[in-house]
């Protein structure tokens, strides 16, 4: 059987968990040719229950899954929000404006169930030659400080010893990865009940994303395509006995809440649940790794969990795929887990924070929370700050704290952050694809280099980098191309080195390349010296 490698005994990297974030990881490795196995405990998949809890798709997701091609299916499955627009007992609050995002491509929030993420997901899978071992669960693991010994269980119960080099553990909120290399979750159910549904809504629907808040809680009502809507909201705790919520419940909560007058249509499903949310006290064991909901379960109140997990995915594989194929040293992966989890908590934080932003009881506290929003849109802050904090475009590996709505510097780009630049295909204004799996030296001639200097620039970066990074000339760049890399790189010369997941690793003076020489020097692999022959006498 085709389990994605030759030895499947000894694959280089083992996937617990095929997931979204699963699927993600091994569609990454095998696109450089890793050995990899993606195993799942589930042995059959159902696709009979419309149930699914994921829609939102944030920019920074879109511009990420480019890197195995999935982007552009999934927009045309899905429907674009241009904004999302919050209100206070009917009366409109502010709206932050996803369409006027000044750099990313998708500037926009794509909507479209888990569900169909998922069937995109299997179908790139399945091109890349990936399969997916269902019935198949992990026993136990061993030695995972050095060489991990992994057993497996089948579906038959015959087990099954499995050598890998690294594991991943995307294994959702009950990780059985996490559980066995002993890392903590710290966490616990919250004190609030949601019901959500997916429903057609008639008369004075909102045409974008919107959050309604009142004295009694939220409700946020999602565009769907075909006309339906994601209906979400806090409703008091219900028994087992009491069954799913009804079409009746949602359609009265939404008309208290958000004061329109609506009529919903026959649920196609909904569902009540208690999140539990909470965070994993780390991220790696060893030569295994979390990701994805078995490391951060984030309050479903700002519809970032599955994106997050996606960054996951993108800032891990294209380091293990280096260091499997040899053209990274192994420590490179050593930053995996301060800069995810890092980024976790900050946006496990700013969505709790979002919650109980919307359930303000007092109306003292709900009049503050008002006019702090009124008074953001009008100083232009809701813009600045919260379309790149919901967007996830503002996801920072140089500043590693885990604040949760805070302003970030405006300016030049500083190591860490991230530049709009993406592997994958070219975009349509001209911008350059970034090597999915190299490091890319860019060189930015700014509004000040010359003609004749430059040349001799890039033809001197050209040979001084080949073999080691991917070398782009930024120099013919015009339009909104040109203007969108100015507000990060500058008026002047520079030559940066970029990640290849976009993220800025280091600057140098066009005339001085030797920091941006040294650094990729150090990310890659020791040479071992030969060994000195004794000489004869």
């Amino acid at each position: 059987m085709n389990r994605n490698t030759p030895d499947p005994s000894a694959p280089a990297v083992l996937v617990i968990g095929a997931g979204p974030v699963g699927m993600v990881i091994t569609s990454e490795l095998l696109q450089q040719g890793v050995d990899v196995r993606l195993i799942d405990r589930q042995a059959v998949l159902d696709e009979s229950d419309p149930h699914s809890k994921g829609i939102l798709l944030w920019p920074r997701s879109l511009e990420l899954l480019r890197r195995i091609g999935v982007s552009e299916q999934l927009v045309a499955a899905g429907h674009r929000s241009d904004a999302v627009g919050y209100f206070s007992d009917g009366r409109h609050l502010g709206s932050a404006h996803l369409d006027r995002h000044p750099d990313s491509p998708y500037n926009f929030v794509l909507t479209l169930p888990q569900r169909e993420t998922e069937r995109i997901l299997r179908a790139r899978l399945a091109e890349l030659g990936g399969v997916i071992e269902r019935g198949v669960s992990m026993e136990d693991i061993r030695d995972v400080e050095t060489a991990p010994v992994v057993t497996l269980r089948h579906q038959d119960g015959r087990l099954e010893t499995v050598r890998p080099s690294y594991v991943v553990g995307a294994d959702g909120p009950g990780s059985t990865t996490r559980n066995l290399l002993g890392i903590s979750f710290e966490g616990e159910p919250i004190d609030v009940s949601y019901a959500i549904g997916d429903a057609p809504i008639h008369g004075d629907a909102p045409k974008d994303t919107a959050y309604y808040y009142s004295p009694d809680g939220v409700v946020a009502l999602v565009p769907l395509a075909g006309g339906h809507y994601r209906i979400a909201a806090n409703i008091p705790h219900r028994t087992e006995g009491e069954g799913n919520p009804p079409r009746e419940l949602l359609e009265e909560v939404i008309r208290r809440r958000a004061k329109i007058d609506i009529t919903v249509g026959e649920p196609l499903w909904t569902r009540s649940f208690r999140p539990r949310l909470g965070m994993a006290a780390g991220f790696r064991r060893g030569r295994a790794f979390l990701a994805g909901d078995s490391g951060h379960a984030i309050s479903p109140a700002g519809g970032q969990g599955m994106n997050v997990g996606f960054q996951d995915a993108a800032n891990l594989a294209w380091k293990l795929a280096g260091v499997v194929t040899g053209r990274l040293d192994a420590s490179v992966l050593d930053s995996y887990e301060p800069e995810r989890l890092s980024s976790a908590q900050r946006m496990s934080a700013t969505s709790a924070a979002q919650a109980r932003f919307a359930m303000q009881k007092s109306p003292a506290r709900r009049l503050r929370r008002d006019a702090v929003f009124v008074a953001g849109r009008l100083a232009g802050v809701l813009q600045r700050v919260l379309v790149p904090l919901l967007s996830q475009t503002d996801t920072n590996y140089g500043d590693l704290d885990n604040r949760p709505l805070v302003l970030r510097r405006q300016g030049l780009a500083k190591p860490g952050e991230r530049l709009p630049l993406f592997a994958g295909p070219a975009l349509a204004d001209g911008t350059p694809a970034l090597d999915a799996y190299r490091h890319t030296v860019l060189l930015w001639p700014g509004r000040t280099a010359t003609s004749a200097d430059w040349a001799a620039q890039v033809g001197d970066a050209r040979e001084r980098f080949a073999g080691t990074a991917e070398v782009l000339d930024l120099g013919g760049l015009t339009g909104r191309a040109a203007r969108k890399l100015r507000r990060h790189l500058g008026r002047n010369p520079v030559l940066a080195l970029v990640r290849p997941d976009g993220h800025l690793l280091a600057t140098a003076a066009v005339e001085r390349p030797e920091p941006l020489q040294l650094r990729l020097e150090n990310l890659a692999p020791a040479r071992t010296a030969p060994a000195v022959q004794p000489v004869s006498a």
